[in-house]
């Protein structure tokens, strides 16, 4: 698995970057990192028990999030652009226990015709059970639009 740099990770984007599942400096939120495996798009986060929904279980906002999240990150590397979420169906096959520790989230590209893409995403418990599924679409930006209004910084940012 390959390392993903976050751009916008610098000490002048405090206070500006507050995405509320990938920015560092939102104390509040889920501060995820990712990783590539091939065509998969990997992040892992430890649930805390201040995200529960249910005693014990993590809450399905909270889930949905993550998979959501997934599948932008998706977009920005698999498509070298940035996009938006214009159709998320989950499925919750089974209650994530936040005691059961670190959830695996895995995003991959299903198809991209014209600016839609289609992206599968799935959640997996400390135990490596699938607990929650995706299918989401996307709107995806020309990489010109994105630069311009999205800050996306291009590819080759996220890269060493």
């Amino acid at each position: 698995m390959k390392k993903i740099k976050n751009p916008w990770k610098d000490p002048q984007n405090i206070g500006e970057y507050n995405c509320f599942a990938c920015s560092p400096y939102n104390s509040a939120g889920l501060q995820l990192e990712f990783w590539e495996d091939g065509e998969e798009i990997i992040t892992k986060w430890k649930p805390e028990r201040s995200y529960e929904g249910w005693i014990g279980v993590l809450h399905g906002g909270i889930q949905a999030t993550l998979l959501d999240e997934i599948g932008g990150w998706v977009v920005m590397l698999k498509l070298k652009t940035a996009g938006v979420t214009t159709d998320m169906q989950v499925s919750y096959l089974k209650a994530v226990k936040v005691s059961k520790g670190e959830v695996t989230i895995k995003g991959k590209l299903v198809s991209h015709e014209g600016r839609t893409a289609k992206i599968s995403a799935s959640l997996y418990d400390g135990a490596g059970e699938e607990c929650a599924k995706a299918e989401l679409s996307y709107f995806v930006f020309p990489e010109k639009i994105a630069k311009a209004r999205y800050q996306y910084p291009g590819i080759e940012a996220f890269y060493d």
